[in-house]
C-alpha cells in the first residue's frame, strides 16, 4: 500500500508507528519546516537533530526501524506544481493522512484526492478527535463534509492573510467541539502561550488512533466517512463536578416582564390632557433612546392625562448596575427624545423628574404644556429627525481630525438647560490611556462569571433569528467585528474555559476586543456632571442623547464606552467580588480619577469617529409591550 502524510508533527508519529507495523509498501512524507526547540515537546527527536528539515528526520527515523521499507521525501512541502507527483508518481495513493497547518493544501490536498477517489484521514489533536472522508466509496461527498461549501473554494488556492482564513479553519476546527482547555489555551494565545498547544501525549494518541483506522481501512473493516472524539478527559475523569477555578453562582437570566401600575392613580388630572395618539408617539419615541445592552428599561403609561415614565426593574437587572446608574441614563435619554419630539409635534410639555408621591418606579411625569422655550425649540426642530435616525457605529476606522465647529456644537447641546458639561479628548495619549482602562474593565467582566453569563446568555443575540425574535440585546451584527473577533468571541463565551483562563491567571488577551477602537478614536467626548444622585444620572442621560444625536446629525460616528464609569462604580457596591478583580478595578478607578481631577463626576462616555453608517441597527420592542393606557383614558 501506498499511503502519503502531509504535515510532519502529528504526521511523524503517525509514521513511525505505521513503520513499526510495517503497515505500507511506501509512505510519501511532505513536509517544508525544519525541526525546532518548541516542536520537541511532541516530536520524537533530540537535539542534535534541530534544524534538520522534518522530513530527513521523520525518514531517518524510520530507516533506523526498518531500512527496507520505502521513504519518498517531499522537502518543500505540497505545492501546486508537486501534487500530482505526490499524489500520483510510481502509482497512486492508497490513503492520503493530511496533518498540515495550511489552509489551502488543506482544501486543495481533498479536492485532489476527491478527483483521484482517494479516502483521507485526519487527526486533530483535541479531544482524540478524528476525521475520516471516503471519498474511494462515496465520490460525491463534499470535502470537509460540506462545512465549507458555502465558501469560495478556489480562493483557498491564492494567498490569503491570516484573517481570510478564519472562516475556513472554524469549520474544519468545529469551534463548538473543541475541549474547553483547547479553548482556554486559544484564548490565551498572543499571551502567556506563543503557538497552538500540541502535547507528546496528545500526538502519540493521535499516531495510534491514525494508524488504526488506516490499517482496518485498507483491509475493508472500516467504511464510513464523519468524525469520532477519543476523549480522554470523559473516558478517564473524576466524577462530574466543579471544575478548577470555579465557584457557585446564580447565573439565572432575569425574567422579562412589563411594569403593572405606576401607583399614580391617585393624583389630580392634569389641566391639559395629553390625547393618547400623542402619547403613543411620544412613547414610540421614547422608545428609540439607546440603553446600555438594548435592555430598553422603560415603560410608558398614560393616565390621568399625564405619560409617565417608569424604570422596568426586571429588564435592566444586572450584577454590574446594582443602583441602576446605566438604567437612569438611558432612561434620561429616553425622556429627552420625548421632550424633543413634543416640540416637533407643536406640543410642548413639561418634564417633571421623580414625582413627589410617585411610587419608586416612576422616573418622570409629561404633562401637556402653553409654550416652550425658543432655544429648545429652535434645536429640538433641528434634533427631532435623528430620533429615528441615531444610532450606534463600533466600527473601528482611522482618526481624522475634529473640527472646533463641531466640538463647540457639542459642549452647546450637552450644556444648554443642563447642570452637565462635556469634556471633549484630543490628546492621544490620553485616549491611549481611556483605551487601556476600557480594555481592563471588559475583562473584568467577562472574568466575573456572572457578569460572563450575563454578556453571552442574556445579551449577545447570536443570529439575526435570534435577534429578530427577541427584539432586544446586541444583535452580533451590530459588533463590527472581523472574522477573528468574532472566533474568539465564540471562543470566549465559554464559561469552562474563562474559568480555566482565571485559574492560570490569565485573560489579557480579552482586552483585545475593545482596545483597537478606542486607540482609533478621533476623540473622546465625556458628559460630565456634578453628583451621582439619581436626577444628575436623568439629567446626564439626556444631555447625552442631544450630544449623540448632534454628533450623528454633524456626520460623527458614536460608540458609547462607558465601562470604566460604571464598573467602578459598581465595585463598591458587590460584596461578593473576587479579590483580583476588585483590585484591578481599584486601580483601574484611580486612573480615572487622575484623568478627570478636578472636572466633575464622569457618567457617559463615547468614542466618535467618522465610521459612516453601521452595517446592522438594533432592533426594539414592539410599543404595545411598553405603552399602557389606562381605562380612564378611553
Amino acid at each position: 500500500k501506498k499511503v502519503g502524510v502531509i504535515g510532519l508533527s502529528v504526521g511523524q508519529s503517525v509514521s513511525l508507528t505505521l513503520a513499526l507495523e510495517r503497515a505500507f509498501g511506501e509512505i510519501r512524507l511532505a513536509d517544508f519546516d525544519t525541526l525546532e526547540l518548541n516542536n520537541l515537546n511532541r516530536i520524537r527527536s533530540g537535539v542534535h537533530e534541530m534544524g534538520t528539515l522534518k522530513v530527513v528526520n521523520t525518514a531517518r527515523e524510520i530507516a533506523e526501524l526498518d531500512p527496507f521499507l520505502k521513504v519518498t521525501i517531499f522537502p518543500e512541502g505540497i505545492t501546486k506544481e508537486n501534487m500530482d507527483r505526490f499524489f500520483t508518481e510510481g502509482g497512486e495513493l492508497d490513503l492520503l493522512i493530511e496533518e498540515c497547518d495550511s489552509v489551502d493544501i488543506k482544501i486543495l490536498a481533498r479536492q485532489k484526492a476527491k478527483v483521484l477517489r482517494i479516502p483521507v484521514v485526519m487527526d486533530m489533536s483535541d479531544r482524540g478527535c478524528m476525521d475520516v472522508e471516503r471519498f474511494d466509496l462515496e465520490p460525491e461527498r463534499p470535502i470537509m463534509h460540506g462545512w465549507i461549501d458555502h465558501l469560495d473554494l478556489e480562493a483557498a488556492g491564492r494567498p490569503m492573510t491570516n484573517e481570510e482564513k478564519i472562516p475556513y479553519m472554524l469549520p474544519i476546527v468545529g469551534t463548538e467541539t473543541l475541549s474547553t482547555r483547547m479553548k482556554a489555551s486559544m484564548i490565551e494565545m498572543g499571551e502567556t502561550i506563543s503557538t497552538w498547544p500540541q502535547l507528546a501525549s496528545s500526538v502519540t494518541l493521535g499516531g495510534a488512533m491514525t494508524t488504526d483506522v488506516y490499517r482496518r481501512i485498507m483491509l475493508g473493516q472500516f467504511k464510513v466517512s464523519g468524525r469520532w472524539y477519543v476523549d480522554l478527559d470523559e473516558l478517564i475523569a473524576d466524577p462530574v463536578g466543579a471544575e478548577p477555578g470555579s465557584r457557585e453562582t446564580s447565573l439565572s437570566p432575569p425574567e422579562k416582564s412589563t411594569v403593572a401600575t405606576t401607583g399614580d392613580l391617585g393624583r389630580k388630572a392634569a389641566a391639559m390632557p395629553i390625547p393618547p395618539s400623542v402619547a403613543q408617539e411620544l412613547a414610540i419615541a421614547g422608545a428609540l433612546a439607546p440603553s446600555a445592552g438594548n435592555t430598553q428599561p422603560w415603560h410608558f403609561a398614560l393616565e390621568n392625562g399625564r405619560l409617565n415614565v417608569l424604570h422596568n426593574g426586571i429588564r435592566s437587572a444586572s450584577r454590574w448596575d446594582p443602583d441602576h446608574l446605566m438604567a437612569h441614563l438611558a432612561l434620561g435619554a429616553s425622556i429627552e427624545n420625548m421632550s424633543i419630539k413634543s416640540v416637533d409635534l407643536d406640543i410642548p410639555v413639561n418634564v417633571e423628574l421623580l414625582p413627589e408621591g410617585g411610587s419608586s418606579n416612576l422616573i418622570a411625569s409629561i404633562e401637556a404644556a402653553h409654550g416652550a422655550r425658543p432655544i429648545m425649540n429652535e434645536r429640538s426642530k433641528q434634533l427631532a429627525p435623528w430620533i429615528v435616525s441615531r444610532c450606534t457605529n463600533r466600527k473601528v476606522v482611522n482618526p481624522s481630525e475634529l473640527p472646533s465647529r463641531t466640538a463647540r456644537a457639542l459642549e452647546e447641546v450637552v450644556t444648554m438647560d443642563s447642570c452637565c458639561t462635556l469634556r471633549i479628548i484630543e490628546d492621544r495619549g490620553t485616549i491611549a490611556d481611556l483605551a487601556d482602562l476600557c480594555s481592563r474593565s471588559e475583562m473584568v467582566r467577562l472574568l466575573d462569571p456572572i457578569g460572563h453569563h450575563e454578556f453571552f446568555k442574556n445579551e449577545v443575540r447570536w443570529t439575526p433569528e435570534e435577534a429578530a425574535s427577541t427584539r432586544d440585546g446586541l444583535d452580533l451584527a451590530t459588533m463590527e467585528m472581523t472574522q477573528g473577533q468574532l472566533a474568539a468571541l465564540r471562543i470566549a463565551s465559554d464559561e469552562g474555559a474563562i474559568r480555566l483562563v482565571r485559574s492560570w491567571n490569565g485573560g489579557k488577551a480579552l482586552q483585545r476586543f475593545s482596545r483597537t477602537g478606542i486607540l482609533n478614536a478621533t476623540a473622546i467626548a465625556v458628559v460630565m456632571a456634578p453628583d451621582l444622585g439619581v436626577k444628575s444620572r436623568l439629567t446626564a442621560g439626556r444631555a447625552a442623547q442631544r450630544l449623540w444625536m448632534e454628533a450623528n446629525r454633524l456626520g460623527w460616528s458614536v460608540h458609547p464606552i462607558s465601562a470604566p464609569i460604571f464598573l467602578t462604580h459598581a465595585k463598591h457596591l458587590i460584596t461578593d467580588l473576587d479579590k483580583d478583580l476588585r483590585l484591578e478595578l481599584d486601580e483601574v478607578e484611580k486612573s480615572m480619577e487622575r484623568i478627570f481631577q478636578g472636572t466633575g463626576t464622569p457618567l457617559f462616555m463615547v468614542r466618535l469617529s467618522p465610521a459612516g453608517q453601521p452595517s446592522t441597527r438594533s432592533l426594539r420592542l414592539p410599543v404595545e409591550d411598553m405603552f399602557t393606557i389606562y381605562k380612564s383614558e378611553n
